[in-house]
């Protein structure tokens, strides 16, 4: 009986705070999963890599990590201007430019940028790229949801979980009581 409510009790903890480990996952870039959108895409004399994060894109949270090499060369390229620009191709929310960045990228190598997409929907990404080497630009199509809502199960879970808790605890007592007249 112990194990059942020590499991019980782990159980209704387990649930109570996960949404505070979902929030915290996927609060920058390379958190709360990540995806290779561009492999090698090539954007002028320049090879490019994306990868975005979280997974999946929310609304006000959607980081973008670029990667730019020489085409010919190999080598990874870091005195770039690198910009991202997104637009919403299934509706009319206003369009987000902003200049990526070495300081809040994960690889210090690379660049990011976050874009506060303000609808859910089909966003096309650009990725403009200015350098010595020349120009180049490269696209992709990045959907992007609603963040998670799991209010509703802390709203029905915490009291489900809370009953069944008491339950547990008053069939533990009754039944360790053993006839002694206590409770």
């Amino acid at each position: 009986m112990k194990v059942i409510l020590r499991t019980l009790l782990l159980s209704l903890v387990l649930v109570m705070f996960t949404p505070t480990w979902t929030e915290a996952l996927a609060s920058g870039p390379g958190e709360g999963g990540r995806r290779v959108r561009l492999d090698d895409a090539e954007a002028g004399p320049y090879l490019v890599r994306a990868v975005t994060s979280p997974t999946p894109p929310t609304v006000e949270n959607l980081y973008i990590e670029v990667r730019v090499t020489d085409q010919e060369s190999g080598e990874v390229l870091t005195e770039l201007e690198v910009t991202v620009h997104a637009s919403q191709i299934d509706g009319d929310a206003p369009e987000i430019t902003e200049v990526a960045v070495h300081d809040i990228a994960p690889i210090p190598t690379e660049y990011a940028a976050h874009l506060p997409v303000s609808a859910t929907g089909l966003w096309e990404v650009q990725i403009l790229i200015e350098g010595e080497r020349g120009s180049g630009e490269v696209s992709f199509i990045e959907r992007v949801q609603n963040p998670p809502n799991i209010s509703w199960v802390v709203a029905v879970g915490a009291p489900v979980g809370g009953l069944i808790m008491l339950g547990a605890i008053f069939f533990w007592l009754q039944r360790n009581a053993g006839g002694k007249g206590e409770l």
